[in-house]
């Protein structure tokens, strides 16, 4: 492990520790996260950690959350798209009126790799900041991308947004996810619907109760 802070200034005696406000808390919901993730390289995941917890911190929580409306608004318009580069979607996204500061969170959170950006995982993402449980963005995709079809989703479509969401929460494996698709291609669903993904066996855990469960780890 790499020399720490306190190596290089010794602390001596009881009287020079000063324990700053938040401290406690915030290493209790550090270690907390370290625990349930079992990191192999603890240095590495912390580092992670607090470069997600600075993007939260810079990001601008008085944006007004974008409407299913909108959302299904912008999928309409996106969905033959296969990437499109950021300023065109942030136009797209201002013209039917989502918030321009929620569209700059959703960039800050997301680290895209580059200019050009898949739209689906663009707008889950969006969808992401209006739902407060892992459950209500699941039920939220239905709604979503399901709009124009009955509340059913393509499969792949489904996974496809399945793999973004297991980006950012910890709690789903690749794993899951690997049997899942098995799963949904031994019945051959070509569609899905909230019904087949919340009495599946895989996913039943996730629906026993709708705690807020974090999707930025």
């Amino acid at each position: 492990m790499s020399k720490s802070l306190l190596d290089q200034e010794p602390i001596y005696c009881v009287e020079q520790i000063k324990i700053p406000n938040g401290l406690p808390t915030l290493l209790k919901t550090f270690a907390k996260e370290a625990i349930r993730a079992q990191p192999e390289n603890l240095e590495e995941f912390a580092l992670g950690y607090f470069q997600n917890l600075l993007t939260m911190i810079k990001l601008d929580i008085t944006a007004p959350p974008p409407t299913m409306e909108q959302l299904i608004e912008l999928y309409q318009q996106t969905k033959e798209l296969e990437y499109i580069n950021q300023v065109p979607l942030a136009e797209m996204a201002a013209g039917i009126g989502i918030h321009a500061a929620a569209v700059d969170n959703v960039f800050k959170l997301a680290n895209f790799p580059s200019d050009l950006v898949d739209p689906k995982e663009f707008v889950l993402l969006l969808l992401t900041c209006t739902a407060k449980s892992f459950v209500a963005v699941v039920r939220g995709v239905f709604k979503l991308f399901g709009a124009k079809s009955g509340g059913k989703v393509p499969t792949p479509l489904f996974l496809l947004c399945a793999h973004h969401l297991a980006k950012r929460d910890k709690q789903i494996s690749p794993e899951l996810l690997a049997r899942l698709e098995e799963d949904f291609k031994l019945k051959e669903k070509k569609h899905v619907a909230l019904e087949d993904v919340q009495t599946n066996p895989l996913m039943v855990q996730y629906f026993k109760s709708d705690k807020a469960m974090s999707l930025i780890s």
